[in-house]
């Protein structure tokens, strides 16, 4: 499998922290190259989401605790659009004009006490495209409070990507980072990290969402690690088919 070349990962956590350190950098950014290796209390994914003979689409995805220097925790993601090189395809970065690729970000936490992955609760980007004509692009996300890094609790938490680019229709797909154990500063007692929790059925061996798997909705997960309810006392959840399914709007113009 074809990789797209990384930048050195003293420089891309340098970059990090001083993102962090500025407050919560959340941005799409229109440049060439894709974040680096995590550090080692990190965990990150990269791989193809989409392919074809004409079009590729490559999706990183980290989940990083930066607890250690008071900076609380730190999602990425990213998504690189190839073309065909001499014949061979997703050999080059090929660019689409703005608006043309989206990318879209959403905290996944594993709630102790259900044993499920849900979706930590405001942690969603939604929907963001970028500004130019690109080939990659960017979103950051710092949560959490100083040296508090887990926003939905103490438990496992994972940055799951989205990269999708407008080429008639939209393709691309989902990559979830590896998982990340995060602490609760404020908890009623501090935790050891359990066992890692097995994959979601709907998480290939390779760390891919196999849509066909999908339950058609995942719970959302409150600041206090615990599934949220409806004023009704029925379970919160998002719906599934659209959180993983592409934009609903081609691009304007």
């Amino acid at each position: 499998m074809r990789r797209h070349p990384r930048t050195s990962g003293t420089t891309g956590r340098r970059a990090r922290r001083g993102l962090c350190a500025a407050a919560a950098a959340l941005l799409v950014a229109a440049t060439s190259t894709t974040p680096a290796h995590a550090a080692d209390n990190g965990a990150h994914n990269e791989d193809w989401v989409y392919r074809s003979d004409s079009l590729c689409v490559l999706v990183y995805a980290e989940m990083l605790d930066l607890s250690h220097v008071n900076a609380g925790s730190y999602q990425t993601s990213a998504a690189n659009v190839f073309g065909p090189n001499d014949g061979i395809p997703c050999g080059r970065g090929r660019a689409v004009p703005a608006g043309h690729l989206a990318i879209r970000q959403v905290v996944l936490v594993y709630n102790l006490n259900t044993q499920v992955w849900g979706a930590c609760l405001g942690l969603d980007s939604d929907w963001r495209y970028t500004p130019n004509t690109t080939s990659h692009a960017d979103w950051y996300m710092w949560s959490g409070e100083g040296s508090n890094p887990a926003p939905c609790g103490t438990a496992w938490y994972a940055t799951l990507a989205f990269g999708y680019v407008w080429d008639g229709g939209w393709n691309g797909g989902s990559l979830p980072s590896g998982n990340v154990w995060l602490t609760a500063k404020y908890g009623l007692q501090a935790k050891t990290p359990p066992a890692q929790p097995s994959r979601p059925s709907w998480i290939t061996g390779t760390g891919a969402v196999d849509p066909s798997r999908l339950p058609d909705h995942l719970p959302l997960i409150g600041a206090d690690g615990e599934p949220k309810r409806t004023s009704s006392g029925d379970a919160a959840t998002v719906d599934t088919a659209t959180l993983f399914g592409p934009p609903s709007q081609p691009p304007p113009g």
